[in-house]
């Protein structure tokens, strides 16, 4: 639980982020279990609706960058895993300081119960350990993947240039799902997509990539081909993907 959360989200300085993560490291280290909980379940593992950077903020001089892994859950699988998580401090806070006051370890009758619960408490435990395993063996895979991503060279453009990575942009993808769903001849009329997106993708807008329409976004992100057509004495765009420049999986 200290890995997921001292590495799931760093926040530091342009100028030395790898002091950003050792703080990070040293802070988690002398938290509690309960507060373990209470960081991991509030921004490692999110419910729906609730994904992305929270209003806190870090008051930091210069330019600063903030990385952020989360796992998006359903609701009530959010709600069942942090009430069993919360259940598993509550037992752990027993076993320290309760265990010897419950069980009488002087008759063989408590010592038989006192192994029972034991036993069972290790049971779950051991099932906690395996999930919280796999989450870290997740969070690690997708610490790799987006190193990998970062050294690219449209990542690099984006981050000096400002170029978008377009082929990774969500907004790319809205825009091939709208063409998959609306397409006419492989056509897709631009004004239909944005319709469609904006009902199925509600967060995405062109300013928030540097463009001020639709099409602007079609036409530099080079993905897709561009063409208007004349109906009703007004002049429409049309777009489909380009076969050239796929967007990959």
């Amino acid at each position: 639980m200290k890995a997921i959360v001292a590495q799931h989200r760093v926040s530091g300085s342009n100028a030395q982020p790898k002091d950003a993560l050792t703080r990070q490291v040293d802070d988690t280290q002398r938290k509690t279990m309960g507060l373990l909980v209470g960081d991991m379940m509030t921004s490692f593992l999110v419910p729906e609706g609730q994904e992305g950077l929270s209003d806190e903020t870090v008051e930091l001089s210069g330019s600063s960058f903030t990385i952020l892994q989360q796992i998006v859950l359903p609701p009530d699988e959010f709600a069942r895993i942090e009430a069993e998580h919360r259940d598993l401090v509550a037992l752990r806070n027993s076993l320290v300081h309760h265990f010897l006051e419950e069980h009488d370890l002087r008759s063989e009758a408590g010592c038989h119960g006192a192994r029972q619960a034991l036993v069972a408490a290790l049971d779950r435990v051991t099932r906690a350990y395996n999930d919280l395993s796999g989450l870290a063996l997740e969070n690690a895979a997708a610490r790799k993947a987006m190193a990998e991503l970062l050294a690219t060279p449209v990542m690099r453009d984006w981050i000096v240039s400002g170029q978008p990575p377009w082929p990774h942009t969500t907004i790319v993808q809205a825009l091939h799902n709208a063409s998959t769903a609306l397409a006419a001849c492989d056509w897709t009329s631009v004004d239909a997509a944005a319709e469609w997106i904006a009902a199925h993708y509600p967060d995405e807008s062109p300013k928030d990539y540097g463009c001020r329409t639709w099409r602007q976004v079609i036409h530099d992100s080079g993905l897709f081909e561009l063409q208007r057509r004349e109906a009703d004495g007004r002049r429409h765009a049309w777009y489909r993907p380009s076969v050239q420049k796929p967007v990959p999986n």
